[in-house]
């Protein structure tokens, strides 16, 4: 009966001093700006954000202001087409990219296909195979097949400590996540990224998992 009350006693002061630390944390504010019930601990922010406060004014006068009254002038007025820029300036300090240089278009996937074929094309017919590793996120090796099942390419996926070996002068394109979406494994984006150019490859860095969570500089 003493150790039932020792260990309840234990976890009601952890409890006490996970309360206290929580409000002395400088950041502790930024749960009342989302819209979240008190009783949820969500952390699957990399798959769907809980939804901001200020997101739901936004939409609204999106959708009544600038889609309803402005119509079709708000390409301009309101900045419309101008908005993957300018999104891609405010995201580009996450991963050390300078203005300019991020645009905001489409999901991952799409992206992701698209930056292939184009990679390809700059090959010239002259490289075809898209290198990866095995354990990949799938939906990037997904699109290397779907690459693939066009008849553009060939795929060639190795174990992670295959990869410098692999690059050679058969290689298109080198594709890969910088951090491992299930083992939090950081690859070696500066070495790997020299050897595959050095190699005549070019390189497709998937950044989902490390944006926001981690330091990166793709300008160093």
């Amino acid at each position: 009966m003493l150790h039932q009350y020792v260990r309840s006693s234990v976890r009601l002061t952890m409890s006490v001093k996970a309360f206290q630390l929580d409000q002395q944390d400088e950041i502790s504010g930024f749960r009342d700006r989302f819209k979240l019930a008190r009783d949820i601990i969500y952390l699957d922010g990399n798959s769907l954000g809980a939804l901001p406060l200020t997101t739901i004014k936004r939409l609204d006068q999106v959708i009544n202001q600038e889609w309803g009254s402005g119509l079709i002038g708000s390409w301009n007025d309101a900045g419309w087409i101008n908005l993957p820029q300018r999104l891609g300036d405010k995201l580009g300090p996450l991963i050390g990219a300078e203005p300019g240089e991020v645009i905001v278009t489409d999901s991952v996937s799409v992206n992701i296909f698209k930056i292939l074929a184009g990679a390809l094309q700059m090959q010239k017919g002259k490289r075809k195979v898209i290198l990866s590793e095995m354990g990949n996120f799938p939906t990037d090796l997904y699109m290397i097949q779907g690459i693939q099942s066009l008849g553009l390419a060939q795929s060639k996926v190795v174990e992670t400590d295959k990869l410098f070996e692999a690059l050679d002068d058969s290689i298109a394109v080198l594709l890969l996540s910088h951090v491992h979406y299930k083992n939090s494994t950081i690859h070696d984006l500066t070495g790997l990224t020299s050897a595959a150019q050095n190699a005549g490859a070019l390189v497709l860095w998937d950044l989902s998992h490390s944006c926001g969570a981690m330091p990166i500089d793709l300008n160093l």
